[in-house]
């Protein structure tokens, strides 16, 4: 395989995409080529970049565009692009449809899997990708639908064992999905004061100082 594989990244949250940049700039397997807000941005700059692989969000709150209904026009742009869903979403319709659709692999952002580096490395070489957890919701439903080509189930991310369930569920929601604290503190019904402790608790336990440092170490994990 030739080393490294260009990798264009497809996601409205600013965040994503600098801390998976960042990320994937420290995998000598990997080279970040470019990065888009909209899919539509992103379809004016792939034809000259030419990526190996697209990792392609599902869902865009700002712009309201749907990364499923992207996967066949990528397809068309360029079919020999690997298109890998790094995604929030578990919905298991939607994991079907972009199977179906093309896509080459799906990778649940708060499984991380083996690390992305890996992920995409398979992909490159032609295989399927999917995480456990993202297999087991869709247990013998994904038949035909990858074509011949090889499937891969990596393994669910380690843990971080000094993390409690709570601490961990902010962290996820904080990290993977940008949620601020107030928002957090809706979805789970608890005052922003405590998601705050929550969240500097994650920190200590981790190593980080900052969200994007916290989402490099919670995702790079499984690499270690």
């Amino acid at each position: 395989m030739m080393y490294p594989i260009k990798v264009f990244i497809i996601d409205d949250d600013f965040y994503v995409r600098q801390a998976t940049t960042s990320l994937l700039t420290r995998d000598e397997r990997t080279e970040v080529v470019g990065s888009a807000s909209s899919i539509a941005e992103a379809m004016t700059e792939l034809d000259a970049l030419m990526p190996d692989i697209i990792l392609l969000d599902l869902d865009f709150k700002h712009t309201r565009e749907s990364g499923l209904e992207a996967v066949v026009p990528l397809k068309n742009l360029l079919p020999k692009t690997g298109i890998l869903i790094f995604s929030a979403s578990r919905d298991e319709n939607s994991i079907l449809e972009a199977m179906q659709a093309g896509a080459d692999g799906y990778i649940w952002k708060n499984d991380a899997a083996e690390g992305l580096g890996s992920a995409i490395e398979r992909v490159k070489d032609g295989s399927f990708v999917i995480t456990e957890s993202i297999a087991r919701l869709i247990y013998g439903k994904f038949s035909g639908l990858i074509d011949e080509r090889p499937a891969e189930i990596l393994p669910e991310s380690k843990r971080f064992v000094d993390l409690t369930k709570r601490v961990e569920q902010v962290m996820r929601l904080f990290c993977f999905e940008g949620m601020s604290a107030l928002e957090i503190a809706e979805t789970l019904h608890l005052s922003e004061n405590t998601v705050r402790g929550y969240i500097k608790a994650g920190y200590e336990v981790v190593g980080a100082t900052t969200r994007r440092e916290a989402f490099q170490k919670l995702i790079a994990r499984a690499d270690e």
